[in-house]
C-alpha cells in the first residue's frame, strides 16, 4: 500500500502514543506514593513489577521482518480506501505490544476469547484457541452475546478478560486486541495490528504468535505457583 511519506506528526504518534503511556506512569506512581502515606491498602495484586519488565516473555525474538514480509502481513488494500484513523497505527511497533498484553492476561489466568467470521480462517482460530486452551466464536455474532447473557443463556455468564478479533466493546470495558487492514477504523480497539487480514497465510502466521504468547503466559503462571 502506497501512501506517501509520513509527516512529522503521524510518526510523532506511531509510537503507541508516548504521551498516553507517560500520563499513565506518571499516575501509576502517584498511585504507589499516595499508598505509603494516606491509604493503608496494597495495590499490589493490580500494580506488579511484572508490568514494568520491558519483553518479559521475550515476545521479541518471535518476530522478524522477513517472516512478516512471508506471511504477507504488509499488504494493504488499493489506493485511495485508506480509513484516515489508520494513518497513525501504519508507522511504528503494535505487535510486540499486544502480544505482551495477552501473554500477561494469560500469566494472570485470564479468559481469552478469539472472534473471527472470516469462513476462510474460522477453523484456525478455532483450533488455535483449543490448542492453547482459550475459547472462540466464530459463527454469527448475535446482538447482546456480552451484553445480554443472561437473558441469551438464562444465568450468569464469565465474560472474557480479553477479545481479540481476527477480523474487524467498548461498553463492556474488555481489552481487544484486533488485527486490522488499511481500510479499517480501530478507533474502538485497545491494542490493535495493522496487518493484511484478508489472507489465511497472514491470519495463519499471527495465530501462531497469540497462540506462543498464551503458552508463555501460562508457563510463567505455573512456574510462580510452584515457588
Amino acid at each position: 500500500l502506497k501512501t506517501g511519506e509520513p509527516d512529522k506528526d503521524t510518526l510523532q504518534k506511531a509510537s503507541v502514543r508516548p504521551e498516553v503511556l507517560k500520563y499513565v506512569r506518571f499516575h501509576i506512581d502517584s498511585l504507589i506514593a499516595l499508598q505509603r502515606i494516606i491509604i493503608p491498602i496494597s495495590l499490589s495484586d493490580y500494580i506488579s513489577g511484572d508490568l514494568l519488565v520491558e519483553d518479559k516473555f521475550k515476545l521479541d525474538s518471535l518476530v522478524s521482518v522477513s517472516d512478516m514480509f512471508n506471511a504477507r502481513l504488509h499488504l494493504g488494500h488499493k489506493i485511495g480506501t485508506l480509513n484516515n484513523n489508520m494513518k497513525w497505527a501504519l508507522y511504528g511497533e503494535r505487535l510486540d505490544v499486544a502480544l505482551n498484553f495477552i501473554a500477561h492476561v494469560s500469566m494472570r489466568g485470564g479468559m481469552i476469547l478469539f472472534i473471527t467470521t472470516n469462513r476462510e480462517t474460522m477453523f484456525a482460530v478455532e483450533r488455535t484457541a483449543e490448542e492453547c486452551g482459550q475459547y472462540s466464536h466464530v459463527r454469527r455474532w448475535q446482538e447482546g452475546t456480552l451484553t445480554n447473557t443472561r437473558q441469551l443463556f438464562g444465568a450468569s455468564v464469565r465474560l472474557p478478560d480479553a477479545i481479540i478479533f481476527m477480523n474487524t466493546l467498548t461498553s463492556m470495558t474488555i481489552p481487544t486486541v484486533g488485527v486490522v487492514d488499511s481500510n479499517s477504523d480501530p478507533a474502538y480497539l485497545t491494542y490493535l495490528v495493522p496487518a493484511n487480514d484478508d489472507s489465511p497465510q497472514s491470519v495463519d502466521y499471527l495465530l501462531r504468535l497469540f497462540k506462543e504468547a498464551i503458552m508463555r503466559g501460562k508457563e510463567a503462571r505455573r512456574k510462580q505457583s510452584d515457588n
